[in-house]
């Protein structure tokens, strides 16, 4: 394998395209300094995957393209760059099967990004595939076999252990380094079994240690669970007692409440005719009010209602200018966007018709092509025979016919087509036209219906007194509305006040059966009553959780679900004292000033993440983040899992709890059967369920609030009714105008009517004419299709007779013909008629369009009219408002001297008000107590059946205790009984076989322990043996490349003497490997006391005794001999002529001995333009001789 050639494209200083060629041996690159030289050994670095840009002294890939400036704004320059290296593959070093091998690899400039692109052979490729390659063959970026510039001396400045690792990578023993560690990570992992093993043999003494002491316990519990049946008894026998006493106090208020009724009945009553007798006496001094204004006034007041009048009828006409404006909008929206929807589909429809017309010309000219072939054929055949010319002559007068038939049925298909869309059309604008004549005849009913009202109100002011009574009387039932709506809401508010009780019941009872310590009750009393400072809640509080995970939760908490939450340590100080001074009992507490966070352990954070688990149990309960600290102190690091049989994969790593409430302890043990009982639980959907129900109370109580204070306010609106009375006698002033506007509306609407009525007629007659042109068309179409039906039978037959006349092949050949051409005319026939239905329907479709656009433009003018008529009306109705304030003025002006008349009015209204707010609000009382006898007869309805289902729980058999005692006295005493119960805990009736299945378990642990420590002997063996392989391996190398390098060193330096040394002879893995070396006529010195030049000549003797043992394809060396004297340059370029015979060298020099040894010299030059120039010497002594005498190259 040989590097053939290098070629750039605008890579760093090369402009362009350039190729490097490469020969073999020895190849040395020259040049002035600056000129570009390193700039190729950068090249090769790049392609072969250097990994960062600075090994290629650029800070970003894009700065290695050439004439590229960071920050500046130029356009214009080169957009990428690339790189080529071609190989000599024919002893398939490379692990491809070509002769010749080319990898390239390139950079493209996108804005302000690079992106870079690989090929193999000119063929897309990746930068894997490059390292495979590279790697195979023994070439890296980083390989011992590249020196860059200034690096020469490295190998002679790395320390010890560096150097010994640069061996063991040419040793290639990185698989024992694997091995070692595959062993060692074996040897932990069971070395980490061994240590769970043993925590499992101690929880496993433990374990029996407890199942000895279970068989006194049961006989305990035992007796404990005797006296908790007698206390569920008399607590059943207490139930029945309480509810017989709350249904007995119930019926004593019932009672009450009724004698009350009976007494309000009597005095509202009395209240009732008190405000009759003042209502009369306010509409006295009403009337007394209107006849003291006197002419003056009443003229006044009917020239003010005149004024109200126009004003309002000109706010009327405005507003329903803006609405009819709103409607026609909204119209022409709808009138527009169906007139584009006409206007595609005609513009299809056309575009349709002229695709089917073509092919229907198309049809013709093919059937006119074939029916003058048929008519050769067939007077071919006449030519010979008199009778054939006979039948021929019948058989086309018979097609003349049937095409003439043909056409005519398509031309009435056409028209009866066109005829029922027409119909259609017109059936729609008749039920428009019947919606239209609907609508106006409703208005015409309006119309005359206001007209007479006004008429009617013109001749009588009493009626329009009557109005003022009707609005009263408005009032009144908005008021039983309201009272109507009031008794609605009480009755929800005593429905869901029921359904809260009884849920809070429920909730009470199933805290008093199985609830809180007697302790824990106390302090939440306290907390409750602010006794006690500090005393947030309960753990069972302070969660929420899902019914899902409610049992699994519950037993994971255990008793810590009664532990106590407080502020501060301080506050639960306090509540520990006031436990000991009243003798109640003891309670865990949480305070949130000292419990400190809980982190979960490896093994529960392994757990949470395998199969069935459902996470930690404190990530699955609701809370304040204030409370995480508590909530992890009581959860811990317990998992919660779906199910025992995935639990049990993992028993014994940790704390788990299933969904069904067994418990999986992480020394091992289980514990499950039937989930425990007990009142205390997180709150689920049901405690949210009473949150709710007090907030739907609330509101309805608020509802119920305002719906009060608005009666109140309706019913002082009620009394000041009367008042209004005169004002309403002024109306009769402006009756005339508006019977007058209203007579002119209704003509006008009558005018409408009648035309309406006409176009429905019009419409409905054309309708009748539509169809009867149907009907004839449709009589017309039969008869043509039986004319047809005979020509056909007529044509098949003359063809028969024909083509028998004609007979022979003639015959079959005019046979085939026939029924080509019969199968051509039913697709022209096909086509004709969807050319005429086509036609119809771009017909009608022309009239639809035509019609909305008539439509849109009516639509148009008539708004322009109401806009104009919109603004004249509020021009006129702001004139009217300077009007109607001028009057007012007037009026006011008018009516002071009235003002003892209507002080004595005022009077009467308030006392009415008054009578009228005491009359609601005994009437209000009166509901409220009737609403309460409802409720408390509810109440003791419900009762009832709790009572005998209370009594139905006690056992039949059971006698009735002469003496039951209080309620709280048994709840002690079962709070007593369920202590002492817990105190026994989860007793085993079966720990015989318990205990046996334990000592089981015992001896399997002990075995495997055994196998365990086994296996760590094994492992301890295996790494010692693959530790001495690896040794024997690197000590083979090691002890080559020394020799190596010792035979380098000599030859370079012309006799100098050099070694390499161990540090530690015994372990060389322990150490690292140095140098000491000896100049000709010096002393030995280690390698770091030598000159920079004499650390040169170590380095590359070190390179060429590493080439000894592993060589490389090709060494690229980037000014070995900078720090180099003659004599030793001298000495290099002899060292690497010699070692060219087996590898090919690359070396960037600037001394006369490195050209003249060298096979093949290049030439690096900086052109004007501030591009790389390459020059291949061939005679290297002229070269040279060109130079100053004794100047270097890039002197």
């Amino acid at each position: 394998m040989r590097l053939l050639e290098l070629e750039f494209e605008n890579f760093k200083s090369f402009k362009g395209h350039v190729t490097v060629p490469l020969g073999p041996g020895f190849t040395c690159i020259t040049g002035p300094n600056g000129s570009g030289k390193s700039n190729i050994t950068d090249a090769i670095l790049f392609i072969l995957g250097s990994r960062s840009t600075k090994l290629l002294r650029a800070r970003k890939l894009k700065q290695l393209i050439y004439g590229f400036q960071e920050g500046t704004k130029k356009k214009t320059g080169p957009k990428a760059c690339k790189v080529s290296m071609v190989f000599d593959n024919s002893d398939r070093f490379l692990a491809i099967e070509k002769d010749q091998v080319t990898f390239t690899k390139g950079i493209r400039l996108r804005g302000e990004n690079t992106t870079t692109y690989y090929q193999l052979d000119g063929i897309k490729s990746s930068a894997s595939e490059f390292e495979a390659l590279f790697s195979r063959a023994g070439l890296y970026a980083t390989g011992y076999n590249i020196i860059q510039q200034g690096d020469v001396i490295q190998t002679s400045l790395m320390s010890g252990i560096e150097r010994r690792r640069k061996i063991e990578d040419v040793a290639g023993i990185t698989a024992y380094d694997n091995r070692l560690r595959s062993t060692r990570s074996a040897r932990n992992s069971v070395e980490a079994d061994l240590t769970l093993l043993n925590d499992r043999a101690k929880e496993a003494k433990r374990t029996l240690k407890q199942l000895e002491r279970e068989k006194e316990d049961a006989e305990k519990l035992e007796a404990v669970l005797e006296k908790i049946k007698e206390n569920e008894i008399l607590l059943k026998f207490r139930n029945v007692f309480d509810f017989e006493a709350e249904i007995e106090s119930r019926r004593e208020v019932v009672e009450r409440y009724t004698e009350e009724l009976s007494e309000l009945e009597k005095e509202q009553k009395e209240r009732k005719e008190d405000i009759e007798n003042k209502q009369k006496q306010f509409e006295d001094v009403e009337r007394n009010i209107a006849v003291s204004g006197g002419d003056k006034a009443r003229e006044l007041q009917e020239e003010l209602d005149k004024a109200r009048v126009a004003h309002a009828l000109s706010e009327r006409n405005s507003d329903g200018a803006v609405n009819r404006l709103q409607e026609l909008e909204v119209n022409r929206k709808l009138l527009d966007n169906e007139h584009k929807i006409a206007s595609n589909e005609l513009k299809n429809l056309n575009n349709d018709l002229t695709k089917i017309s073509k092919d229907v010309l198309k049809i013709e000219s093919n059937i006119a092509a074939k029916v003058s072939k048929l008519s050769e054929l067939e007077g071919a055949a006449a030519n010979n025979s008199e009778a054939v010319s006979t039948q021929r002559d019948e058989l086309e007068i018979l097609r003349k016919e049937a095409g003439e038939l043909e056409m005519q049925r398509h031309r009435l298909d056409g028209e009866k087509e066109q005829i029922e869309i027409q119909l259609t059309s017109a059936r729609e604008q008749v039920i428009r036209s019947k919606k239209w004549l609907d609508s106006i005849e409703t208005d015409v009913k309006e119309a005359d219906y206001q007209l007479k009202d006004l008429e009617v109100g013109r001749k009588s002011t009493t009626q329009n007194l009557d109005k003022v009574k009707t609005k009263h009387n408005n009032i009144l039932r908005t008021i039983e509305a309201h009272q109507e709506k009031l008794g609605t809401i009480e009755s929800k508010l005593r429905t869901l006040s029921m359904k809260l009780a009884s849920q809070e019941a429920a909730q009470r009872a199933r805290d008093e059966f199985g609830g809180y310590a007697k302790a824990v009750k106390a302090l939440l009393d306290c907390r409750d009553k602010r006794e006690l400072r500090g005393i947030i809640g309960t753990i069972a509080e302070l969660g929420r959780v899902d019914e899902k995970y409610a049992t699994a939760l519950e037993v994971a908490a255990g008793t810590r679900m009664q532990s106590i939450v407080t502020e501060d340590d301080s506050a639960a100080a306090a509540a520990i004292d006031f436990l000991k001074r009243n003798n109640i009992g003891r309670v865990r507490f949480l305070p949130l000033n000292k419990v400190h966070s809980y982190k979960p352990s490896a093994h529960a954070l392994m757990i949470s993440k395998k199969e069935g688990a459902l996470g930690f149990a404190q990530d699955l309960v609701k809370f304040d983040k204030r409370y995480s600290d508590v909530f992890g102190n009581v959860f811990g690091d317990t998992v919660i899992m779906d199910s025992l049989n995935l639990a049990r994969k993992h028993l014994g790593k940790g704390r788990m709890v299933t969904l069904q409430g067994e418990i999986l302890e992480s020394g091992g043990a289980l514990v499950g059967g039937a989930a425990p009982r007990t009142g205390i639980h997180f709150g689920t959907s049901e405690r949210n369920d009473l949150d709710e129900l007090s907030n739907d109370i609330r509101n309805l109580e608020a509802e119920k609030l305002q719906l009060s204070s608005e009666l109140h306010e309706i019913i002082r609106e009620a009394g000041q009714l009367a008042t209004t009375r005169q004002e309403l006698e002024s109306e009769k002033a402006a009756f005339q105008t508006r019977v007058t506007d209203y007579d002119g509306r209704t003509g006008e609407i009558k005018k409408r009517l009648q035309e309406a009525d006409e176009a429905v007629k019009i419409r409905e007659g054309l309708v009748e004419a539509l169809q009867g042109e149907i009907i004839e068309r449709t009589g017309l179409l039969d008869g043509l299709e039986k004319d047809i039906q005979k020509v056909s039978t007529k044509i098949s037959k003359a063809t028969e007779n024909l083509q028998a006349v004609a007979g022979g092949k003639t015959s079959k050949v005019i046979s085939e013909l026939q029924n080509s051409l019969d199968e051509e005319r039913e697709q022209l026939s096909s086509g004709q008629a969807n050319l005429a239905s086509l036609t119809a329907k771009i017909d009608s479709m022309k009239s639809e369009v035509g019609r909305l656009k008539g439509e849109l433009e009516i639509n148009n003018t008539e708004q322009k009219e109401l806009q104009e008529t919109k603004k004249t009306e509020n021009k006129k109705n702001k004139e009217l408002e300077k009007l109607l304030k001028s009057l007012r003025k007037e009026e006011h002006d008018k009516f002071k001297e009235l003002k003892g008349l209507r002080d004595e009015r005022d009077e009467l209204h308030d006392l009415l008000t008054n009578l009228k707010t005491d009359f609601s609000t005994k009437q209000e009382l009166r509901r409220s107590r009737r609403h309460a006898m409802d409720d408390l007869k509810i109440e003791i309805t419900t009762r009832e059946p709790k009572l005998i289902e209370a009594k139905n729980r006690i056992p039949k058999e059971t006698k009735t205790p002469k003496t039951v005692p209080g309620r709280e006295k048994l709840e002690a005493e079962k709070e007593t009984l369920d202590r002492n119960r817990n105190r026994l805990g989860n007793v085993n009736m079966l720990s015989l076989e318990h205990y046996r299945q334990e000592s089981e378990r015992f001896s399997e642990i002990k075995k495997h322990r055994r196998q365990l420590n086994e296996e760590v002997r094994r492992l301890d063996t295996l790494e010692t043996k693959i530790s001495e392989k690896k040794e024997a391996k690197f000590m083979g190398v090691y002890n080559n490349i020394s020799e190596s390098f010792k035979t380098s060193f000599k030859e370079i330096t012309g006799g100098g003497e050099a070694g390499l040394v161990l540090e530690n002879e015994k372990s060389p893995f322990e150490g690292g490997v140095t140098i000491k070396a000896r100049m000709p006529r010096k002393k030995m010195y280690p390698v770091e006391a030598l000159s920079g030049g004499e650390k040169s000549l170590v380095s590359m003797a070190f390179i060429f005794a590493i080439q000894g043992y592993d060589p490389s394809p090709f060494y690229l060396l980037d000014e070995p001999d900078q720090n180099l004297d003659g004599v030793n340059t001298e000495h290099i370029g002899r060292a690497i002529a010699l070692q060219s015979s087996v590898a090919q060298f690359l070396v960037v020099s600037l001394h006369h001995a490195a050209l003249r040894e060298s096979d093949n010299v290049i030439g690096v030059f900086m052109g004007d333009d501030g591009a790389s120039r390459l020059h291949q010497i061939r005679d290297v002594d002229t070269f040279l001789a060109s130079l100053p005498v004794e100047a270097e190259v890039g002197a």
